[in-house]
């Protein structure tokens, strides 16, 4: 009404003109192609899209995977082409990257999951929350809870990826390099931490919420 979005629920209330208005998730860019008479609905691969997460902890989980998976579909499929292409010529090298960029993005997905997951279940199984994605790019618009809980969700998210990385050790005979270079990527996510950027900046936001909450 007065060129403003919001949402209640999340406190959340921008311009609507503002950039913040998308990357909040408070609304949607769109891209679409006509030819003729007939329009077509990008995906998410080059602008940001945003989904309402479902309530339960089964939705919410799936509703997670497909929407940041249609924002990195160009980059999977794009990954997974040359992959194929590189086994199928031999070119070794090409499909080492691939490999690389393949599990990169599946860590993203995972580890976007964690969050959603112990957000989920340590928030609340129909707490707002809202899931944004402009390609590789994810986040997942929430809640904060209590100290603890609003911690433990944010380190779910870098966890989660060392989790999924475990059972590919029993592998490790068998394809010795991805093992290594999985973990390593997990590792990673966990080192995301310490860093004053992503999760590593949310820890360091609580921290400062309780210290003025308790100043």
């Amino acid at each position: 009404m007065d060129g403003r979005l919001e949402c209640p629920e999340l406190g959340l209330r921008v311009e609507a003109s503002s950039p913040e208005a998308a990357s909040s998730g408070l609304c949607s860019d769109e891209l679409l192609v006509s030819v003729g008479t007939r329009s077509w609905r990008m995906p998410p691969w080059f602008t940001t899209g945003a989904k309402a997460l479902p309530a339960g902890i089964v939705a919410a989980a799936l509703a997670s995977l497909g929407h940041f998976g249609a924002g990195m579909g160009l980059l999977l499929g794009a990954l997974g082409g040359a992959l194929v292409i590189g086994i199928a010529t031999g070119y070794l090298g090409l499909a080492a990257v691939s490999i690389m960029g393949l599990v990169l993005l599946c860590s993203v997905l995972v580890h976007e999951l964690g969050h959603v997951l112990a957000y989920r279940i340590l928030i609340g199984r129909r707490a707002p929350a809202v899931l944004v994605v402009r390609g590789a790019s994810c986040r997942l618009v929430r809640l904060a809870g209590a100290r603890a809980r609003d911690a433990a969700v944010i380190v779910a998210g870098s966890l989660a990826p060392v989790v999924a990385a475990l059972p590919l050790w029993f592998l490790f005979v068998q394809a010795p390099a991805l093992v290594i270079l999985t973990t390593l990527v997990a590792l990673g996510h966990v080192v995301g931490l310490v860093i004053p950027v992503g999760d590593g900046a949310a820890l360091r936001e609580l921290a400062r919420r309780d210290s003025a909450t308790t100043a």
